[in-house]
């Protein structure tokens, strides 16, 4: 039977709704993947923290979608529970990404486990690709113990299994001072929990106060089953007594990032990575440009290497 005109103009009407409606996964798809680069999605984290309250604060935050879509992000990660909804929506407007939420896990004895929020907020990240990003702090156990394992078991579980209901990730994140904050610490308790939405992130800054970069590869090694986030930064190094130099945008430092992007690629790691702008003082759509500029360029420079 052939088609009569109104089926064709019906046809043509479905194929271009179709197509619109993915639009905007399209085109940060067109962001994520550029030729001659890493296909690691970039995003931006901890815009104007460490620099005042001001710029922390949700209004201000929600000025960043624009500036992140207009300069080439493919999103941002988001601090605390608190209008975490409201920076998801705003984001997506501009066709950009909530890769992460950022909340502390405290394993003490007793006490508030974590933001009660929190639970609220996990059903609302279905369907977003949204992690739940966890740094585990405790004033009772020393860092890197295993003292308050248990306890920190217990709260995971907790976490992870309401968000397996709602096909949320959960990904700890290593934090200088806190109870997790080495690698081994974070692989040790996401293999405690025997949860299978519970991942591990590398951050460069952290891992390079505590650590030290000569642990690279092995640390990574041992991430690499967990590994579903990982950030970076331009930095001199760590200095104890000077931490000027220690978070730079990702144009600045003599310490070459490229080889941290390297080490990542070789594991096959894919997912997203993250820019930490943690007090870095300036205008933010400058310190932005400079550190996706960076990124492009580390970027450029790792994928040629591993392809040689």
């Amino acid at each position: 039977m052939t088609n009569s005109p109104f089926r064709t103009v019906c046809a043509a009407f479905l194929t271009l709704a179709v197509l619109t409606s993915f639009a905007p996964a399209i085109r940060a798809a067109e962001k994520k993947s550029e030729p001659g680069r890493l296909p690691n999605p970039f995003f931006a984290y901890c815009i104007g923290y460490g620099v005042g309250k001001e710029a922390a604060s949700l209004p201000s935050q929600l000025q960043l979608p624009e500036m992140l879509a207009d300069l080439g992000y493919a999103g941002m990660a988001y601090v605390g529970v608190e209008g975490a909804a409201e920076m998801l929506e705003a984001l997506e407007s501009r066709q950009q990404k909530l890769f992460a939420v950022y909340t502390p896990v405290n394993v003490e004895p007793d006490g508030p486990a974590y933001d009660p929020r929190l639970d609220e907020l996990i059903p609302k990240l279905q369907g977003h690709g949204t992690i739940v990003w966890l740094v585990v702090n405790s004033k009772t156990y020393k860092p890197s113990s295993t003292d308050g394992d248990a306890r920190a078991v217990e709260i995971l579980r907790r976490i992870a299994d309401l968000a397996q209901r709602y096909g949320v990730n959960v990904s700890l994140y290593p934090h200088k001072g806190a109870y997790a904050e080495r690698i081994d610490d974070v692989v040790r308790l996401a293999k405690k929990t025997e949860r299978k939405n519970i991942g591990v992130t590398f951050t460069l800054c952290h891992f390079m106060a505590v650590e030290g970069m000569g642990n690279l590869e092995r640390a990574l090694k041992i991430a690499k089953p967990y590994l579903t986030m990982a950030t970076v930064n331009g930095t001199n190094g760590y200095d104890p007594k000077n931490r000027e130099g220690w978070i730079l945008t990702l144009d600045q430092g003599t310490f070459d990032v490229s080889r941290v992007l390297m080490s990542l690629r070789d594991i096959g790691y894919q997912g997203p990575i993250g820019m930490i702008v943690y007090g870095i003082q300036g205008d933010r759509r400058d310190i932005l440009a400079r550190s996706i500029q960076g990124w492009n360029e580390l970027s450029a420079k790792a994928a040629a290497a591993e392809n040689k």
